[in-house]
């Protein structure tokens, strides 16, 4: 009988389930291809809104870019495909469902992608082009596979519970028959005993409940594990109090920044991990009442930002006392950034202003009636350009510069050493035989593959600085190593002390500012070889003393 009962109340749960999982996966089926529908109908609109015909690859990484699922194409009306955000097919699409059916919405499996895909299409007449819009049916099915997933657990979880209760009922049923029983056996002088299985039920059900429970925190400490992997190797210090001011969590990071490594803090107040009384005095206002706080912390030469803010999780708070979170970033690079960049602007209105003040004063002589002698005005006139020259080749390497810092994409094509070096010392030829140098050359020719522009600039800046700080009658020394792979320069000029080699790729700086000033130098030229060199992991190396010569070795 209590078989019969089990057996009953569990087809019954089942066959409710089941009808209860069919017409739920159905539901949402339905409404996830509904919203589908929408979403590549919106996103098509929005591609149609954007695209003017010319900026195709620019709208297509747009929307790819938020939703990495989303395939982009743009079709001529001849059936080729102009651009996609995926991969280009050369076959034509005249005959694909989605452009003979414009504004339906077609599923179908992708020879590209290799992926079944939904898709939508429409002719954009102002551009006479097809706009195709596509969706993996992987990324669309998703979330009706973890609703089935979910779904399924749960009817799993509500079984065990149904069948735990009908255990409980089954036992409670037959504890009343146990009792007769035993009374009969008393009454009989026999020894009969209710032979049921309810306890090795129980017993099973027990065990399996314990395997489960088992298994669960096992997970738990799995998870735990992964979590406090995570918090130990990111890049930023954490820290969590609760509403006492005791330490919860604290990583590796902000142990680091501490200087408390090797310290087991947990379940300890937060003074000892804290010592400066500004932050103390935010901490305990943050634990007090709701509210947000910033703070800078330096230490050893290294910027740090504190962000402290009030939690009022569960797990933390304590009565009406918030817990508080402490997120640590090092700003030391930005700060470093920062002042190179007020470094910059700061010699950069200098080096300008100089050249600019001149012009201004010969100019202004000139206006006046100061300068009234033609030899005077030649003078100042040949001095005014000089400086305007001057003044105009700083402002190109500046934005040269500017450009080198941005990294631009340039054509690369494989150049010749030698052929590169010996075009730029044909320019040079006159100043060589004025200034009477020797160039000797020991070519084991190679070939790099480089920007023409990148490579003519760090060959002529280096060639040119050997030439005006070289002394008459000197020589340079022009030398490529195949084996190696390097270009080195070496002079005979007046060479480069340990302590200024460290700076000489800096911008706008000299080793000799007048010598440079009179030779023209705008003190940007190495700054700009080391970005080159920087954005093609080019190494550059500097061996040079005093009055001895420098030499320059180029690591390709």
């Amino acid at each position: 009988m209590r078989k019969k009962y089990i057996f009953i109340n569990s087809v019954v749960l089942l066959f409710t389930l089941i009808i209860f999982l069919i017409s739920s996966i159905s539901m949402v089926s339905y409404l996830n291809e509904r919203n589908t529908s929408n979403s590549i109908c919106n996103y098509l609109s929005l591609v149609e809104k954007d695209y003017d015909g010319t900026n195709m690859e620019e709208v297509g990484n747009k929307f790819v870019s938020s939703n990495v699922n989303l395939r982009i194409t743009f079709i001529s009306k001849e059936g080729n495909v102009l651009f996609d955000t995926t991969k280009t097919s050369e076959e034509n699409h005249l005959d694909r469902p989605e452009i003979v059916s414009l504004g339906t919405i077609e599923k179908r499996y992708s020879e590209t992608t290799n992926e079944r895909m939904y898709y939508l299409a429409s002719f954009d007449e102002n551009t006479n082009t097809y706009i195709r819009i596509s969706l993996k049916e992987s990324y669309v099915s998703d979330i009706v596979n973890k609703f089935t997933t979910f779904s399924l657990i749960g009817s799993v979880l509500i079984c065990i519970v149904f069948f735990g209760f009908i255990l409980l009922e089954s036992k409670l049923i037959a504890k009343p028959l146990k009792k007769e029983v035993y009374n009969l056996s008393k009454i009989t002088n026999t020894d009969l005993t209710y032979s049921g299985d309810d306890v090795i039920e129980l017993s099973n059900q027990i065990e399996g409940v314990r395997k489960v429970i088992d298994s669960n925190m096992q997970m738990i400490k799995m998870e735990s594990s992964k979590l406090n992997y995570i918090i130990d190797n990111m890049n930023n210090g954490i820290v969590i109090l609760n509403g006492e001011g005791k330490i919860n969590i604290i990583n590796n990071f902000a142990l680091k920044v501490l200087d408390l490594q090797g310290m087991d803090l947990l379940n300890k107040s937060f003074n000892y991990a804290f010592k400066e009384k500004n932050i103390v005095e935010l901490i305990e206002k943050a634990i007090d009442k709701e509210s947000d706080f910033q703070i800078s912390y330096c230490k050893e030469g290294k910027y740090y930002v504190i962000n402290i803010s009030s939690l009022n999780s569960d797990f933390v708070m304590e009565g009406n006392r918030f817990g508080v979170a402490l997120f640590i970033y090092d700003v030391t690079e930005s700060k470093r950034l920062e002042k190179v960049k007020l470094d910059f602007f700061a010699n950069a209105s200098h080096e300008l202003k100089s050249p600019l003040t001149t012009i201004i004063g010969y100019q202004q002589m000139i206006s006046e009636g100061i300068i009234t002698e033609p030899k005077e005005l030649l003078d100042a006139t040949n001095k005014t350009i000089k400086e305007a020259t001057r003044m105009n080749q700083i402002i190109i390497e500046m934005l040269d510069l500017s450009k080198l810092e941005m990294d631009i994409n340039v054509e690369k094509k494989e150049l010749s050493l030698a052929s590169s070096i010996d075009s730029i010392l044909e320019a040079y030829e006159p100043i060589i035989k004025k200034r009477k140098i020797s160039i000797i050359k020991n070519y084991d020719n190679f070939t790099v593959i480089m920007n023409i522009e990148e490579l003519y600039h760090i060959i002529r800046n280096l060639i040119d600085n050997a030439i005006k700080y070289n002394k008459d009658n000197g020589s340079i020394v022009l030398t490529l190593n195949k084996e190696n792979r390097t270009f080195s320069i070496k002079d005979t000029g007046i060479g480069i002390s340990l302590e200024n080699q460290e700076r000489i790729f800096e911008r706008f700086y000299r080793v000799d500012k007048a010598k440079s000033k009179e030779l023209g130098g705008t003190g940007l030229g190495l700054a700009i070889v080391k970005h080159i060199c920087m954005n093609n992991n080019i190494k550059i190396e500097v061996n040079s003393s005093l009055d001895e010569g420098a030499e320059f070795i180029i690591g390709f």
